[in-house]
């Protein structure tokens, strides 16, 4: 007898992640803000404290945290080797101390919960859908509207919006890879991780005007405004996708091919 996808258990780790990953990112925010003596150091090490909650909060109400606990082990490994790139800021000891400790223990958390979360058939039987599950009007408009911010960023940070080129590069960079994922997510029979990435783009351009100090006049705005918009539709999609389990709707004989193929 085979364990069928609906059997696999993909809730097998408890929230204890989750909420110990938001107050280390809670942790490092506060630490951030106190104990930098650097602008480059306190707006990093913000910034990155910053999608350690986003992560933890949201690996809570999921059903499948594996996406979470990958994105917590990412960020805990970049905010680790942070103080050591490009000009660094490790002569910033509050700073560096602030991105070892916080992000060795994502790292740590999200490695833990990762291997312990969905085997790779439970990921796997996605390749092999045939759109069976079907899309509500809600996740459309959701894409679309996602697809319409991220142009008009990228048109307003290119011709309307006056700012210096590390500023513009950040908001067409960011704009455009919202974009591109909402297209994605248009795309897909199941969007829910496409917002996952949708929601981690719009809380990065939410910051980048603080990590990248052009926090004045319209180009923080517009990156504020964009990046709130596209937090929101990510975050709103991603749960209700999680809430509704639409890739456990898929048809039974998808599960079956997949099986015949690696048992």
């Amino acid at each position: 007898m085979y364990t069928t996808w609906r059997q696999v258990g993909v809730m097998r780790n408890s929230t204890w992640v989750g909420w110990a990953a938001l107050a280390v990112g809670i942790g490092a925010v506060v630490a951030a803000l106190t104990v930098s003596s650097t602008r480059v150091g306190e707006g990093l090490t913000f910034g990155f404290g910053v999608f350690i909650a986003f992560f933890g909060l949201l690996s809570l109400p999921a059903r499948n945290r594996t996406p979470d606990h990958w994105g917590l082990f990412v960020v805990g490994l970049a905010m680790f080797v942070l103080p050591w790139l490009g000009a660094g800021f490790v002569a910033d000891r509050g700073a560096a101390w602030t991105a070892w400790i916080a992000g060795f223990l994502t790292m740590a958390l999200g490695a833990t919960a990762w291997v312990q979360d969905n085997p790779p058939t439970a990921s796997g039987v996605h390749d092999y859908s045939t759109g069976a599950a079907r899309r509500s009007a809600l996740s459309y408009w959701i894409s679309r509207v996602a697809l319409v911010v991220g142009i008009v960023t990228v048109v307003l940070a290119s011709t309307v919006v006056d700012s210096s080129v590390v500023a513009t590069a950040v908001m067409i960079g960011l704009g455009g890879l919202t974009a591109v994922i909402a297209l994605w997510s248009l795309l897909a029979t199941d969007p829910t991780r496409d917002y996952l990435g949708l929601a981690v783009v719009g809380l990065a351009l939410f910051l980048a005007p603080w990590v990248g100090d052009f926090a004045s006049g319209a180009t923080g705005w517009t990156a504020w405004i964009s990046g709130f918009l596209v937090t929101v539709l990510g975050v709103v999609g991603y749960l209700r996708g999680e809430s509704l389990d639409i890739s456990n709707t898929m048809a039974e004989d998808v599960e079956a091919r997949y099986r015949d193929r690696y048992r």
